[in-house]
């Protein structure tokens, strides 16, 4: 095939994979969010980020007048004003005229957000349904310290707290004034807490005494995000939930949007300390001890996807009538890599392209003065280091040492505004076997100040050169293997001594070259299994995550040759195809 070809055939598989991400990207687990609005004035909170955030489109076919959002400066609200008295000349509130009302052009407000409040004055003399389709983003509450606060609260409708029970854990707001409107545009105080039920999908001025970060008696911590994302490289996202009632209870989720995403959660026996990954059953019920954290850990098996992209929707509640939304999601789009011999859109194609690093664990050793073949088990287990990688076409490297490094990218004049540069060619991580290499790139992390790159190397797998090429198909159900020489002059020969003069490979004059130390020959094979071989399951098995039987004969080190066996698992460290490029 001619490189011409080739290019062109790479061209359209990026172009493939890309268009496979778009498509499945925009497949998303999407919910409905229902408010009543009442004619006059509304306080509403938005839940959910909708799929179309713009404002006219979110409103379409109600009868609205105008829609209002608080922005306030950094110094906050310090007051309760009533929407009826006019909003358009107090700092901090924007609008949206629906055309053709003769006050449009004043309108400054062009999107909705999720987990926002906003005013809504709706005309006629029916109550009408605002319908909200979008996707939960997790966002907590942002309290004003000293100050009103407009926003919503997380809760159940069918098991609404009131408005004293749902602070009661919090000193900066138990006790302190709450303000609910009216249809006539009138902020009204809420004067019993203790039997005013808290409305979903409504929007209440709340007083906070102090700072505070308070969500409700179920608190809510993510690691990062503002959802259960899984990105390429991460299988496993983990969840602090801490229950601050005071009281033991439990927590609930449950499965609410798409259902048919694999996710399976951690599962860890207190008394014997196994774990293990079971599937995510529809509700998931998880004890809640007062005043203590509770982990969960979802992971996700891309290997059990039916689709390009799967999401999902989880609803978190307690017996305290709180509710909490996330959005799960992730995609199979993987570094692209074909077996061996495979051609590009054929089943054969797998993607477990970059690098993979892991231990091999050997369990068993021959008795070879013996010259036993079968290997017999170790007292004790002992592991090695092991770095192998995978390029485009499939063809798998033994390593014994990589550097990842940076190589920045460049720019250009912008074809707009040549005043300003634009990027040409977007900077990109690249792995280096080769330390001569080293000085043509920068490092991608710092160090004291100074970039520099990340290596990762073993001393249990030497061999002449920067790499092995393995025989065989690397994956789930496949088998590599290869054989390392370990020459007499090799540096890590366990026969050269570089200073005894029998074994520093000189003769007695220490002038001419005697082969004195003695080669050594390792034959390895890695054969991958389709199942965890210790039974946990976990996730991104088969995908990030491989493993399987190890075995080893080596020749050299005694008469007879030396067998060994174990087990090997390897995490896809990087997702770089190509070596010293």
């Amino acid at each position: 095939m001619s490189t011409q070809t080739m290019t062109l055939a790479s061209i359209r598989l990026c172009l493939l994979v890309l268009l496979t991400f778009i498509s499945g990207a925009s497949r998303a687990a999407e919910l409905e969010q229902t408010i009543e609005l009442r004619p006059g004035w509304n306080a509403i909170h938005i839940e959910l980020e909708p799929v179309d955030k713009s404002i006219a489109s979110v409103f379409a076919g109600l009868p609205v007048a105008s829609v209002w959002r608080y922005r306030p400066d950094p110094d906050g609200a310090q007051f309760i004003r009533d929407p009826a008295e006019g909003l358009e000349n107090v700092d901090g509130w924007f609008a949206w005229f629906p055309e053709p009302r003769p006050e449009s052009f004043l309108t400054n407000l062009f999107s909705i957000d999720g987990n926002a409040a906003y005013l809504v004055r709706l005309e006629g003399s029916i109550n009408r349904n605002l319908v909200i389709r979008g996707i939960p983003r997790f966002r907590p509450t942002r309290w004003t310290a000293d100050a009103f606060t407009l926003t919503g609260l997380p809760v159940a409708a069918g098991n609404r707290p009131s408005f004293a029970d749902f602070f009661a854990s919090s000193e900066a707001h138990r006790g302190q004034p709450v303000y609910a409107l009216s249809a006539a545009g009138q902020w009204q105080r809420v004067t019993s807490p203790g039997s005013t039920l808290i409305e979903p999908g409504r929007a209440y001025w709340i007083y906070t005494d102090g700072s505070s970060r308070y969500q409700g008696r179920l608190h809510l911590v993510l690691d990062q995000g503002e959802s259960l994302e899984y990105s390429a490289a991460l299988d496993e996202i983990r969840l602090v939930l801490r229950n601050f009632s005071g009281l033991p209870g439990s927590f609930q989720l449950r499965r609410i949007g798409g259902g048919a995403m694999p996710l399976t959660f951690l599962n860890e026996d207190e008394e014997t300390g196994e774990t293990g990954w079971p599937d995510l059953q529809q509700t998931l019920v998880v004890d809640a001890p007062a005043g203590r954290d509770v982990f969960v850990t979802l992971g996700v098996r891309r290997t059990q996807f039916s689709a390009d992209r799967m999401d999902e929707v989880l609803e978190i509640t307690d017996e305290l009538g709180q509710r909490v939304l996330l959005a799960a999601g992730g995609n199979t789009v993987q570094p692209v890599a074909l077996r061996r011999g495979a051609t590009e859109g054929t089943p054969a194609a797998a993607s477990y392209a970059g690098l993979w690093v892991g231990d091999v664990e050997v369990r068993a050793v021959s008795e070879a003065q013996r010259g036993g073949t079968e290997p017999r088990p170790v007292v004790r287990p002992f592991r090695q280091r092991v770095l192998i990688h995978v390029d485009a076409a499939g063809n798998a490297r033994l390593l014994k040492d990589v550097i990842q490094m940076w190589q920045d990218g460049t720019s250009r004049p912008s074809a707009i505004n040549p005043a300003f540069n634009e990027v040409d060619q977007p900077g990109r991580h690249v792995l280096i076997t080769d330390p001569n290499l080293i000085s043509l790139y920068t490092g991608p992390v710092n160090r004291d100040g100074q970039p520099v790159g990340l290596r990762f190397s073993t001393v249990a797998y030497d061999f002449a050169g920067n790499e092995i090429e393995l025989d065989g198909d690397f994956g789930p159900g496949g088998e590599v293997g290869g054989t390392l020489v370990i020459a007499s002059n090799l540096p890590t020969n366990p026969f050269l001594h570089r200073y005894h003069p029998d074994h520093d490979n000189l003769d007695p004059q220490f002038l001419n070259t005697v082969e004195e130390a003695y080669q050594v020959v390792r034959n390895l094979s890695f054969r991958f299994v389709a199942e965890d071989p210790e039974g946990r399951n976990p996730p991104g098995w088969g995908d990030t995550l491989v493993g399987g039987d190890f075995s080893e004969s080596i020749t050299g080190l005694h008469k007879n040759p030396i067998f060994l066996s174990g087990q090997f698992r390897l995490r896809r460290a990087s997702a770089v195809t190509v070596l010293n490029q």
